[in-house]
């Protein structure tokens, strides 16, 4: 089948019928090698149905499509049950509201599951506060540090004030008031702790005033009674910290580098060297 001349006046209606017969030709082609296979397929009782293959394609295509629907389905279901959990308020975490004496209030948080309630931390907005735990979670200690307070919660709601507001001594008497509205930065007691027995040891400049000592450690019962000096630390309270229990369950206290124990039941500290 030759091509025609482009020079042809019927060139364009001469490659139509070019197009055509090409593609019977094809089409002949391809219908002859399909009957042919299928002859043979036939002759050694392979039986092709061209039908069949089509219907298999359908159902493979609808059960895809099913099967994204259903995907689609569920991803819309995780994301409708699962929680989010960045806004997801512990219903546990309950508060205990404590105004100081210059109305600033003190958070002190505790949980309750199932009844059974824990002391988790004391906060209050814009100043540190140092508390501590009691082991079973019953009780709380923490500062006042504005006021120079120490104030021991209960795990019922309860709550004591354990510092003396006026020490007498051979020589002198302390009011706290006045000690403090004369000298600013005194510490009057600061930084709490529980002892393994329950007591509550905290740091206090008394009883001296004036004179270049350093800050000493003071032990009460947790109501307050029987305050007791147990000795002489840091002149910086910066220098001072608690660093946890014993194997005798003697609180272990670091002051400049140096580390002391107040052995559970005693009223004197020991250097550990």
């Amino acid at each position: 089948m030759g091509r025609p001349s482009i020079f042809s006046k019927n060139y364009e209606e001469q490659m139509r019928r070019r197009r055509i017969n090409i593609t019977l030709i094809i089409l002949i082609i391809i219908f002859a090698a399909f009957f042919y296979t299928k002859y043979q397929f036939n002759k050694r009782g392979i039986n092709i149905n061209i039908a069949d293959k089509f219907s298999f394609l359908k159902k493979q295509q609808k059960d895809i499509k099913q099967d994204e629907n259903i995907n689609r389905e569920n991803k819309k279901e995780e994301i409708k049950d699962t929680p989010n959990n960045e806004n997801k308020v512990d219903e546990t975490l309950k508060e205990y509201i404590y105004i100081s004496n210059s109305q600033r209030q003190f958070k002190v948080v505790y949980r309750d599951e199932n009844g059974v309630k824990k002391f988790v931390e004391v906060k209050s907005e814009g100043v540190n506060v140092d508390f501590d735990i009691l082991k079973d979670g019953t009780k709380v200690v923490f500062d006042d540090k504005e006021n120079q307070n120490i104030i021991v919660y209960s795990i019922d709601g309860t709550y004591e004030d354990i510092i003396l507001k006026t020490l007498k001594t051979s020589k002198y008497t302390f009011e706290k008031d006045k000690v403090l509205q004369r000298q600013k930065d005194y510490i009057w007691a600061e930084k709490p702790h529980f002892t393994s027995d329950g007591k509550v040891v905290f740091l206090t400049k008394l009883p001296y005033n004036l004179t270049k000592r350093g800050i000493f450690i003071w032990y009460a019962n947790y109501n307050g009674t029987r305050l007791v000096r147990l000795g002489e630390l840091s002149y910086d309270i910066n220098n001072i910290k608690y660093d946890g229990f014993d194997e005798n369950e003697g609180l272990r206290i670091i002051s400049d580098g140096k580390t002391f124990v107040l052995e559970k039941g005693k009223y004197k500290l020991k250097e550990i060297k």
